[in-house]
């Protein structure tokens, strides 16, 4: 739930609804046959990557007409873009593309809002697992509406940890 004491709380809900409207479109493009192209020796792009990045641009876009864009997707395409102090949405369309062309659910679309280079609104969301992580500045974070909290564990020898080991790509030989 939402409350309607932080002004941040706007941006929260329009990309809510981004995310979840580019997750039914991960949704639908998982369990099809996937055209992928690379980006540099390890990543990959596909479809839905690029038709995801355009449908979160454009919903945002219609709501905070003065806002900036960075995307994963058109930062590829046409090199780097500068964070300002505007009001910036940085947008990975499909994270985990690597996971997303074999099929494992480890997929999500992630949108943040800086100002004034400060984060201050996020969301990850996973349409496979149907996880909705969101967070505004200083009021913590949520997992489908349940607060998240740290460990308690003072020491790594307690408490587990994982590392992602995903890219050694290998390209097909023509």
């Amino acid at each position: 739930m939402v409350s309607h004491d932080n002004p941040h709380n706007e941006f929260l809900v329009v990309v809510i609804d981004a995310a979840k409207k580019a997750g039914k479109v991960i949704r639908k493009g998982f369990y099809q046959t996937k055209t992928v192209e690379h980006k540099g020796l390890v990543d990959l792009v596909t479809e839905t990557d690029k038709a995801c990045e355009d449908l979160v641009f454009n919903h945002l876009k219609q709501h905070f007409l003065d806002h900036k864009f960075i995307g994963e997707e058109t930062t590829a395409a046409y090199g780097a873009t500068e964070l300002t102090d505007e009001p910036t949405w940085i947008v990975n369309p499909l994270d985990g593309t690597t996971k997303f062309v074999p099929g494992f659910p480890f997929v999500c679309v992630s949108i943040g809002l800086t100002i004034k280079k400060v984060p201050v609104v996020g969301v990850v969301y996973n349409p496979i697992m149907d996880e909705l992580f969101t967070g505004i500045r200083g009021k913590g974070s949520l997992l489908n509406g349940n607060p998240l909290k740290v460990s308690s564990k003072d020491e790594l020898l307690n408490d587990m940890l994982s590392a992602r080991t995903d890219t050694n790509i290998t390209r097909k030989q023509d």
